[in-house]
């Protein structure tokens, strides 16, 4: 199914550079085995049939005219940027601790991507609108192989929404996706992942970062939906005063199980991240989550934190933690902490003697824990779309 000729196919009409690039990731994906994941029990899954992808996905251009958009499945003119700068994720970014999804499925995106976007924030450029980039899978549309590089040029400042939504709900859908980023001196980058499928689909998801001097990036991954979603995301902060932040929310219920691995590389003197995670489980649903940060040699005066915060609606759910700390220096700082519980049930008493009924009441808790990520989504009506959302799962 996933062959040569495919690939052969996918190259007409596109770059050279590009196209070659195709072909070398899909030998690498013909050697590779297939991946479990033991701990939310999926094992020998198999990727459905390769489909084109055929709808318009940048959703809004205005305010935007000096950022450079294109697509990576065109004819481009200037591949050869774009490979200069894909080819700093050729090896992996630190070997050390958690792999993630793993290079079958970064691979499998390389080879067979049938959209994806290259986004660049020119340099000294600041970019006070959004990016909105809006996958939609439906029934004539249920497989997305999404490749995308965005970077932010030194002193620029840009955010990109990207949201992964279904039209309906009675079909299976596929998604594996790669985002590398790169965020140069002084630049700031955020970039806001919002997955909401539906309970039969399947989710993959890769993500890479590698942030130069003093600059930025600020990840906010919201994790909604599908039967099974896995995704990582690393980053490396390769130099001196270079920022990391992840701000995660999940919502996982019925019989959804959900893989998310986190890691923070930190290479350069007097460098930051931090990974804050709140997440509700609800019904038979499983999660593990991995948060790594690693202190390289001549990390020195670095500092890292990490923690997470789960909710469980029910006693039926799994909730695997594990966060991990590595370090080459000694003159760094990190921290990490772990919080799982059931619904506070004196604060759940108080609420419902105020008239509220039950489901009312914990609707506002975890609107409580989940508002400070939330208050980060620069877009009104996508933030009032996500929290009704989480509204309609509480209910049922």
């Amino acid at each position: 199914m996933y062959t040569k000729k495919l690939v052969d196919n996918l190259t007409t009409g596109q770059s050279k550079l590009l196209s070659q690039k195709r072909k070398n990731s899909f030998n690498q994906y013909s050697n590779l085995a297939e991946k479990n994941f033991k701990r939310i029990g999926l094992f020998d899954y198999q990727t459905p049939e390769y489909r084109a992808y055929n709808k318009e996905y940048i959703k809004n251009k205005k305010g935007l005219d000096e950022l450079i958009i294109t697509k990576m499945t065109d004819n481009l003119n200037n591949e050869a940027e774009i490979m200069a700068y894909l080819d700093k994720f050729t090896e992996p970014l630190v070997e050390k601790g958690n792999k993630g999804l793993g290079a079958k499925y970064t691979s499998m995106v390389d080879a067979f991507y049938n959209t994806g976007l290259f986004i660049k924030a020119p340099a000294g450029k600041e970019f006070k609108v959004p990016v909105e980039i809006f996958y939609l899978l439906e029934k004539d549309n249920p497989f997305l192989i999404d490749n995308n590089l965005i970077v932010a040029e030194e002193g620029s400042k840009l955010t990109v929404v990207i949201d992964y939504e279904m039209e309906v709900e009675d079909f299976e859908a596929f998604h594996n996706g790669l985002t590398r980023v790169i965020v140069e001196a002084n630049a700031v980058l955020n970039i806001i992942k919002v997955q909401r499928f539906n309970d039969q689909s399947v989710n993959f998801d890769s993500n890479f970062s590698i942030i130069s001097n003093q600059g930025e990036v600020n990840w906010i991954p919201i994790e909604l939906g599908a039967k099974t979603s896995i995704t990582n995301n690393e980053n490396l902060l390769a130099e001196d005063g270079s920022k990391a932040n992840i701000s995660s929310v999940y919502f996982a219920d019925g019989e959804r199980k959900m893989d998310l691995a986190y890691k923070m590389n930190h290479q350069g003197r007097h460098s930051f991240s931090e990974i804050e995670t709140k997440g509700v489980l609800k019904d038979r649903a499983k999660k593990v989550f991995r948060g790594d940060l690693y202190f390289q040699k001549g990390s020195s005066q670095a500092s890292g934190a990490e923690s997470e915060e789960v909710l469980m609606l029910d006693k039926t759910v799994v909730s695997d933690s594990i966060p991990a700390l590595f370090s080459e220096e000694d003159n760094v700082e990190g921290e990490h902490a772990v919080s799982a519980g059931q619904i506070d049930q004196n604060r759940l008493f108080y609420l419902m003697s105020r008239g509220m009924n039950e489901a009312e009441a914990k609707r506002m808790m975890i609107e409580a824990a989940f508002n400070p990520i939330f208050d980060k989504i620069p877009l009104n009506e996508l933030k009032g779309s996500v929290i009704n959302d989480i509204k309609t799962r509480i209910r049922e």
